[in-house]
């Protein structure tokens, strides 16, 4: 429980106040929790969507679970791949592109890319079918927290020092395996929600898990030969991106097997 109050406490806005260290022990058996910290991620975006669409306009409740999406993270996911972006367009060294990562100042590539994933995030949402928008609200952020864990299971640390690459060098395969678990049954259960066949469920959901797990591990696979491995920047970068493969996946799904 203490791993999961902590992954809370690091993962989003919600005020817990209660004081649990920030240890390897914590930290690497919070990762089993990633998709329970995608669903409370989702939750307030998806009643901001219901809310917003009931009240007023389909583009305002967009926007306004977009907008929720980026607040209950404080926009922590997108400082990773903005700052990825800015690393990795640089082409430049393994050394140099580590230290423009860490540059907490953002340059052009950094900003576009922040600028494009919002927007990609947008149009994806507001093109689901209206009928799979809360869906969709509530399924990605889950398919997201899932692939982080992949990400980090498959590759080391990129940096010789301790900190978050301690911890990052402790998530296994197991660890992966169990928050897969755990994102499946989520990710079932809202299908079932929506009255799909067991056999929809079983499939739309494999594809999702694929997908997403799948992209996690090829852009690890690609640091790892670019930079000698990942790092907490990309961590945020890998979630970004699952959510948008989600979301592309999920269309294409709604639209040809769903609907």
């Amino acid at each position: 429980m203490r791993s999961l109050i902590l992954m809370i406490q690091f993962m989003t806005r919600y005020p817990i106040p209660v004081a649990v260290d920030f240890t390897a022990v914590h930290f690497v058996q919070g990762m089993k929790w990633m998709p329970l910290i995608g669903l409370l991620v989702a939750l307030p975006a998806a009643g901001c969507y219901a809310g917003f669409e009931m009240l007023l306009d389909r583009d305002v409740a967009v926007l306004a679970a977009v907008v929720m999406l980026i607040w209950i993270t404080g926009g922590l996911h997108l400082d990773g791949i903005a700052d990825t972006a800015d690393g990795l367009f640089s082409y430049n060294t393994r050394e140099r592109t580590l230290e423009i990562m860490r540059d907490s100042n953002l340059g052009a590539h950094g900003v576009g890319t922040m600028v494009l994933t919002i927007l990609s995030k947008f149009v994806l949402l507001r093109t689901v079918p209206v009928e799979g928008g809360v869906l969709a609200v509530l399924a990605v952020p889950v398919l997201g927290h899932m692939a982080l864990t992949w990400h980090a299971a498959v590759a080391r640390y990129a940096r010789d020092e301790n900190g978050i690459g301690g911890f990052v060098n402790q998530t296994g395969l197991v660890h992966a395996a169990a928050a897969t678990l755990l994102s499946v049954i989520i990710v079932a259960c809202l299908l079932f929600l929506w009255n799909f066949s067991l056999v929809t469920v079983l499939v739309v959901t494999s594809i999702l898990h694929l997908s997403t797990a799948g992209m996690a591990v090829l852009f690890a696979a690609y640091l790892t030969r670019r930079l000698g491995g990942i790092t907490g920047d990309t961590i945020g970068a890998t979630i970004e991106l699952a959510e948008l493969v989600g979301l592309f996946v999920f269309l294409f799904l709604w639209k040809y097997l769903l609907l």
